[in-house]
């Protein structure tokens, strides 16, 4: 086995194509985990992505995407730790336990104060990584996260039957009232959906991408139109909305969307409707919602549940404390502030 950890800006296009390739063969890979993700980013930042990856007589076997963050801020640059984004990917226990722990190694190397994961593992009685990661010294933390997946096995008469009545009703006014769904085509159309989006974040309060990662993302799947797409709803010249939907393996993701306030269109389920359509015929067996809050009962969560009831729970976030000292002082100044913001 080798172990290699290579910043993102050093990687040749051919690694790049590799590990795409990987990611389409395992089980629990994500969009997140792609290195084109992440994108030119603002300052320095670009500097403080990584790739960690094991090889098997030159075969890749495991992969992690991997950001640097700053726990008590930029300002105080020296206190820094590593996150694994919706990773790693590798379908083999044993394989996953091995990366880690060479990427722990790295990591103490190079002077993290802790790494962090929160896989995109769901939770199975056979997959032991689990319960083998508290033995190897990693804490679990509380964040869990959930979401929706839709089975695409069923045809598409079939699917729009399975919707709540409600979502079924909002697709065919959708129709009824002319609004057609295409895809982005040029810069004018990414400009147009950025401006929507940033302004119903706005408006809802909800934090919302970097602009720049954004405008990145949305340009890199327009041209890989086998990897994704970005679906743009309009009533004659006016555009609604759009929703951005991406494939890796055999799932696809419901990453961004947004759409304007008319109480009389109603664009967003028809958006959603046509996301599925997308993932079907690229081969995907499934759709997920993109994250799912179990208990709510509206906003995006009401919305997602009239296309979807399969709940998934993914496995908890981890952390290994590399400075067990410097650890306890950051949970304290963190507990501080939470305390502090508190009314």
């Amino acid at each position: 086995m080798h172990f290699e950890f290579l910043k993102t800006q050093e990687l040749a296009p051919a690694i790049h194509r590799e590990i795409e390739a990987f990611l389409d063969r395992q089980s629990n890979s994500h969009p997140f985990q792609f290195p084109n993700w992440t994108g030119e980013r603002n300052g320095d930042e670009r500097e403080d992505m990584y790739c960690a990856i094991v090889r098997e007589q030159g075969e890749m076997r495991w992969f992690a995407l991997c950001g640097v963050t700053f726990p008590v801020g930029k300002w105080l640059r020296p206190i820094r730790s590593l996150m694994v984004y919706r990773g790693p990917a590798c379908d083999d226990a044993d394989l996953t336990l091995y990366g880690l722990r060479n990427l722990v190694e790295k990591s103490k190397e190079l002077g993290f104060a802790y790494v962090e994961i929160a896989p995109d593992w769901v939770e199975r009685p056979e997959w032991s990584v689990g319960s083998a990661l508290s033995g190897d010294g990693w804490q679990l933390l509380p964040d869990r996260r959930s979401s929706l997946r839709l089975d695409l096995a069923a045809g598409n008469d079939e699917l729009l039957r399975s919707f709540r009545k409600a979502t079924r009703y909002e697709i065919r006014r959708s129709e009824q009232q002319g609004i057609v769904i295409r895809f982005a085509q040029d810069e004018g159309d990414l400009q147009e959906f950025q401006r929507i989006y940033f302004e119903m974040a706005k408006k809802k309060n909800f934090l919302a991408v970097e602009p720049s990662h954004l405008s990145h993302v949305l340009r890199w799947i327009v041209n890989e139109k086998d990897r994704g797409s970005l679906l743009l709803a309009f009533k004659e010249a006016t555009l609604l909305g759009g929703t951005l939907v991406v494939r890796v393996a055999t799932r696809s993701w419901y990453v961004f969307g947004a759409t304007t306030k008319d109480d009389r269109l109603s664009a967003g389920h028809l958006l959603q409707w046509h996301a599925i359509r997308w993932a079907k015929e690229h081969g995907c067996a499934d759709y997920d919602f993109g994250g799912f809050r179990e208990g709510v009962n509206t906003g995006p969560a009401l919305f997602k549940r009239g296309f979807c009831q399969a709940v998934v729970q993914f496995s908890p976030a981890y952390r290994y404390p590399l400075n067990r000292r410097l650890c306890s002082i950051l949970d304290f100044v963190n507990k501080a502030r939470a305390k502090w913001r508190t009314p």
